[in-house]
């Protein structure tokens, strides 16, 4: 049986009011500026239902709380697996400093899930058993789960934006399945959520009638299904963190941004990784 939902909408709530008073805010004059009604807002603190997620970047704003932490609040405490369903891909192609896996596994590791099943073969069962998926705190299986929620993605997407893990938080609250489709292309990943009542998923008959949501403005989205385009998406990683310094679908990185890593288990796991120099750039501790 699935755990019981126990959606933290009572608690968000609250929050939401202990925010407002504390910014000076009435209900009415709070609703004014987020062109909402005052009812809505006092729905919102008597835990009746939460804040649309188009609202939550402005409400943030309004409330002086990150937004990440805003929409930590609603995320109810029901596990979430990811499933990676892609038979025929080599995980281990390196793509640019990076296998092609970390660019997947990354947007997972940033929603707080740590527990993947992959549906894949041998070859990408045996490199996903190296010690260094465990270190960073994965926990991976090889059989589909079927009591879970789930978050899907069943083809080698290359998906990158500011605001991509805030519309996938989106998605976990949302209750209902979701396929997230950039401008004019097919669908990049699926969010199912687990049946009310414990029923086994039938993740094929959920993506059928999947509501679609399309990624927002300045999201890029590349196919890694072969080298030619493996190379393209090599090209962008390295532009991007050759002018900006910063990296993308660092592993080690998020899991030390997210407490799962010490800084001495970062320098470890960092050993021998072409960006190692930049990782520890970025995370050099300060003196005094």
């Amino acid at each position: 049986m699935v755990k019981e939902k126990t959606m933290n909408v009572s608690d968000t709530g609250k929050y939401i009011r202990e925010l407002r008073i504390k910014a000076g805010y009435t209900q009415k004059t709070l609703s004014d500026a987020l062109h909402v009604t005052d009812k809505a807002i006092s729905k919102w603190e008597r835990g009746i239902c939460l804040p649309d997620t188009t609202i939550l970047p402005k409400l943030s704003l309004l409330l002086d709380v990150d937004v990440e932490m805003l929409i930590s609040r609603t995320i109810d405490d029901t596990e979430w697996v990811g499933v990676i369903d892609i038979p025929e891909c080599d995980f281990a192609q390196p793509v640019y400093d990076k296998p092609l896996v970390y660019y997947l596994l990354s947007h997972y590791l940033l929603l707080g899930i740590t527990n993947i099943c992959f549906i894949t073969d041998e070859k990408n069962e045996a490199y996903l058993s190296s010690d260094k998926f465990k270190k960073i705190g994965f926990n991976f299986s090889f059989e589909r789960p079927l009591h879970y929620n789930l978050i899907v993605f069943n083809h080698p997407w290359f998906l990158f934006g500011s605001d991509l893990t805030q519309q996938f938080q989106g998605a976990m609250i949302a209750h209902r399945t979701i396929k997230f489709e950039p401008k004019n292309q097919e669908p990049v990943c699926y969010f199912i959520p687990a049946d009310k009542n414990g029923h086994e998923i039938e993740v094929t008959q959920q993506i059928k009638k999947a509501h679609s949501k399309t990624l927002g403005r300045g999201m890029v989205c590349f196919d890694m299904d072969n080298y030619d385009r493996i190379l393209d998406v090599a090209e962008f990683v390295r532009t991007y963190q050759k002018n900006s310094g910063l990296l993308i679908g660092s592993l080690e990185e998020i899991a030390f941004n997210a407490g799962i890593i010490t800084y001495d288990q970062l320098c470890e796991i960092a050993k021998g990784s072409p960006y190692k120099e930049l990782l520890m750039r970025l995370y050099k501790p300060q003196v005094g």
